[in-house]
């Protein structure tokens, strides 16, 4: 798990040799089983039980006409799971010998809520809410009506707002389009770029939610979307990677 969701990113962000590019990638379009491959690559928390088993809330919400859903809450920092769970307790003291961080990555949440299942599960995404703020200073509309529409990508882009592929190494055809879950890591390597070519002045940091961007690589079949890759915060990297994990 740990060199799965770590060597990526830590040498995108570590050094590297990087460089904007702006020719078009050939590639195959994305069924949803490769986008969940991609989801692979980015880790989750939820909160689990004392069996390792997920913690889930049964609830019938308002105009879904789905009935009673298990409702199991996704989180992309340790800390937002854990002060969730704080909060959980002082609520529900039943609450207060339970409740543990599980480890996860996005593709498998995805799968446990495709499962048929008595009651079905609904996936319920809290973003991070420093990098809603910064979605939102880019994109006063950002946001939606579903939860995964509030989850921020920032990703490079030109002056006419086209994403901007990048390459990485010295094979300029091995090209890919970065999603990043961070800002400051979007910002980091637009720096770095910027500081060894200053012609590109013009490129910047746009955003996209999950859910539009999931959308539009399920019902497009433009051949760009193969690049495109998915980048945890690497704050979150560094600490999985301290974590004793298997």
């Amino acid at each position: 798990m740990k060199a799965m969701f770590g060597r990526f990113l830590c040498g995108l962000l570590g050094g590297g040799v990087i460089a904007a590019t702006f020719h078009t990638p050939q590639a195959a379009a994305l069924s949803e089983d490769e986008l969940l491959i991609k989801f692979a690559e980015v880790p989750v928390f939820v909160v689990a039980d004392s069996s390792g088993g997920y913690v889930t809330s049964v609830v019938d919400l308002p105009n879904d006409g789905m009935g009673n859903v298990s409702l199991l809450r996704v989180f992309f920092t340790e800390d937002d799971v854990l002060s969730f769970v704080e909060q959980v307790r002082e609520e529900e003291p039943r609450f207060n010998q339970g409740g543990s961080v599980g480890v996860i990555d996005l593709a498998s949440v995805h799968r446990l809520a495709q499962e048929e299942r008595e009651v079905p599960l609904k996936l319920i995404f809290i973003p991070e809410a420093e990098e809603l703020e910064a979605a939102r200073a880019l994109d006063s509309n950002f946001g939606g009506t579903t939860s995964s529409s509030l989850v921020p990508l920032f990703a490079l882009q030109d002056a006419a707002g086209n994403y901007l592929p990048l390459s990485i190494g010295d094979d300029s055809e091995e090209s890919i389009f970065s999603m990043f879950f961070s800002k400051q890591d979007a910002d980091s390597v637009l720096s770095s770029i910027q500081a060894s070519n200053p012609n590109m002045s013009q490129v910047n940091v746009g955003v996209v939610s999950l859910a539009d961007l999931s959308g539009n690589i399920l019902g497009s079949d433009n051949e760009a979307f193969e690049r495109i890759r998915f980048l945890p915060d690497s704050d979150v990297i560094n600490h999985i990677q301290s974590l004793d994990l298997q």
